[in-house]
């Protein structure tokens, strides 16, 4: 316990990139190893930070597949899009119902961010997905901390850039904002390796 909150569990993942033609029976085992570990492990909260999806044209298989997966979950989990399954007038959840799943599944279609309560654990999450992929997107921008005593978590998806670089890569997230965010967990999905 800190500041008389309940300890939270999160789960952590992204650009599990679904329905790919590269590797779409990998892509199938990894999500179920995540859910199998979220319900082996009793995770309070899932978090998929971008790129579920591979690309809006993916294969109602792979849909199915997300669908039926996710449903297996009996702890929110908050979903946001990145910039393989972005909003728009073309995104793949057009087509990618992801409430068939069940109310424990959050997703977050503002493209401008949204909050999250979980009364029970003490616990905001503020998501951001990704509407249109370019230099000019900012994935933080919008996100205040409440300061409410309950636990501050950011999900969303982009570009890490470390302070002692300049880069003009799209949706950037540079080192200094994320050290000016005041929140206590930081969900970042787009590179795909640890960091």
């Amino acid at each position: 316990m800190e500041l008389g909150r309940p300890s939270v569990r999160l789960l952590h993942t992204s650009d599990l990139h679904l329905g790919d033609d590269i590797n779409p029976d990998g892509r199938h085992t990894g999500l179920r190893a995540i859910v199998d570990t979220a319900l082996a492990k009793k995770i309070d909260v899932v978090l998929i930070a971008g790129d579920f999806f591979d690309n809006a044209r993916v294969k109602e298989e792979a849909i199915e597949h997300a669908i039926t997966e996710l449903s297996r979950l009996t702890m929110p989990t908050v979903v946001i899009p990145g910039n393989h399954d972005c909003l728009g007038e073309n995104s793949i959840y057009a087509r990618a119902d992801l409430s068939k799943a069940g109310s424990h599944v959050h997703f977050v279609d503002s493209p401008d961010g949204n909050d999250l309560l979980f009364d029970d654990l003490q616990l905001r999450i503020w998501g951001k997905g990704i509407e249109d992929h370019h230099p000019g997107h900012k994935p933080l921008e919008g996100y205040r901390s409440t300061g409410n005593g309950y636990w501050q978590v950011v999900v969303t998806h982009g570009h890490f850039v470390p302070s002692d670089e300049t880069s003009y890569r799209s949706s950037p997230i540079h080192e200094g904002e994320i050290a000016a965010l005041g929140c206590d967990y930081l969900a970042l999905g787009h590179w795909h390796r640890f960091l």
